[in-house]
């Protein structure tokens, strides 16, 4: 990408492979993958901390190769103990529908950029610009190749502050098992000795719930990434606009309370709908986490793709103007909350069914996904609560991808702002940035 900062500035100092600590018993060697897992093909969901300069003592701080490996050294002690419990990140793809827990480690890099973190963070295409922190062509890229299921980059910049980035395979869990994953971990990076009183508890379900037994395994995954052709664009929308959006079409649409995620969603939606060149009809998914929703309730500390899905459809120009939008939102997820969602999972129903007819989720009669958007909600995900002892992190992102006609939704700093990633063709997201709606909402 044009925006983003030149590959001359990273150069790696170390690259090696944290096992677990103790081998995974033979009894837990084969990790069955779920029907929703085999759906989804090896990308990554990637994520990076910034965290400012990092406190060290005086003697390792005069020497930059030294704080680098003392830093390092921490993450990867404090990795190999997590993968105890995380087994199944240590493994390698067996095949579509199994994890061989083989041990065989996390990819575990440090590299030095040539730069200030704040050349990072404040860079007018930050989220182009914070792609340097990630390893080079991974974070969304579909790896069939049996490559690492957790890879982790350690980047220390000039100024002493460092990132962490964290790629974790789509196929062992959603945004909430990542979560799980790096609460943990950092909990043992703050304070080795938790592992002795306070061990790791990860459930993993494999397809003990969305077993493959009715529809069959799936030999090849139907969901990719795809980033071809595409652009990502970050918005914020700040608290008091926020509100005031969420005020005017609470108003407007007579829906109590719209949530940020409905409201914002709904706006991008209308936006891309618009630029594009084939307006209507036109679609908007929302994954959704069901952990909540299956009974009996899943612990939050389940990990999988225990994932659903709803949508609404817009086929004129009424259907996507916002209060419109937000009605028919809220009307679908409380049809999804009265749902089973392990025999009406809507989600497996679209793999189930664009199988039956030849092509892939999501894609129109005519094989394309021009007017589909997905959306991943992850407000109230508190990524931004990450220590690994250096205090919160000063800033939070995600890599871009994984496909074009993708909106993806996070908590901006502490506030109740949402920062929005959003990922077009390059000629739609043109027009998209015109918008003079959307411009009146974000900062």
């Amino acid at each position: 990408m044009a925006f983003a900062l030149p590959s001359s500035l990273v150069s790696v100092f170390d690259k090696s492979f944290i096992k677990p600590s103790s081998l995974t018993p033979s009894t837990q060697r084969f990790h069955k993958l779920s029907f929703v897992d085999q759906s989804l093909s090896n990308m990554y969901i990637p994520f990076a901390f910034f965290y400012p300069k990092v406190q060290q003592s005086e003697e390792i701080s005069r020497n930059s190769h030294d704080e680098l490996s003392h830093i390092a050294h921490l993450l990867q002690t404090s990795l190999s103990q997590t993968l105890v419990s995380y087994y199944p990140y240590a493994g390698k793809l067996r095949d579509n529908a199994t994890v061989d827990c083989n041990d065989m480690g996390a990819e575990f890099l440090s590299v030095r950029i040539k730069c200030s973190m704040s050349e990072i963070l404040d860079h007018p295409h930050a989220a182009h610009a914070e792609g340097i922190v990630f390893p080079k062509d991974l974070p969304c890229a579909n790896n069939y190749e049996g490559g690492n299921l957790l890879v982790v980059q350690l980047s220390k910049f000039d100024c002493g502050g460092i990132a962490i980035s964290i790629c974790f395979s789509h196929k062992i869990g959603d945004g909430c098992s990542v979560l799980n994953f790096l609460n943990d971990w950092s909990s043992v990076t703050r304070d080795p000795m938790t592992t002795k009183t306070l061990i790791p508890s990860p459930r993993f379900i494999g397809d003990s719930i969305f077993s493959t037994q009715k529809y069959g395994p799936l030999i090849t995954p139907q969901i990719v990434s795809d980033l071809s052709e595409c652009v990502q664009k970050r918005l914020i929308f700040p608290t008091d606009k926020l509100d005031a959006l969420r005020a005017k079409v609470a108003v407007e649409s007579g829906v109590e309370n719209p949530t940020r995620a409905e409201v914002v969603s709904a706006l991008l939606f209308k936006c891309a709908t618009k630029a594009s060149s084939s307006m209507l009809p036109s679609k908007l998914v929302h994954f959704l986490n069901i952990r909540t929703m299956i009974k009996p309730r899943l612990p939050r500390n389940t990990i999988g793709n225990i994932l659903s899905m709803f949508s609404t459809t817009a086929t004129n120009e009424q259907d996507i103007e916002l209060p419109s939008l937000v009605r028919n939102l809220r009307k679908e997820v409380e049809v999804a909350y009265k749902k089973d969602q392990v025999e009406q999972n809507e989600l497996i129903l679209e793999v189930v069914e664009s199988i039956r007819k030849g092509k892939m989720p999501f894609e129109n009669k005519d094989g394309y996904h021009e007017n589909v958007y997905i959306c991943s909600n992850l407000c109230k995900y508190p990524y931004d609560t990450v220590d690994f002892g250096w205090g919160r992190p000063e800033s939070v992102c995600i890599a871009n991808g994984p496909f074009k006609n993708a909106f993806i939704l996070k908590d901006y700093k502490a506030g109740r702002g949402v920062e929005a990633r959003v990922m077009l063709h390059e000629q739609q997201m043109s027009e998209f940035e015109r918008n003079e709606e959307l411009f009146e909402f974000i900062a």
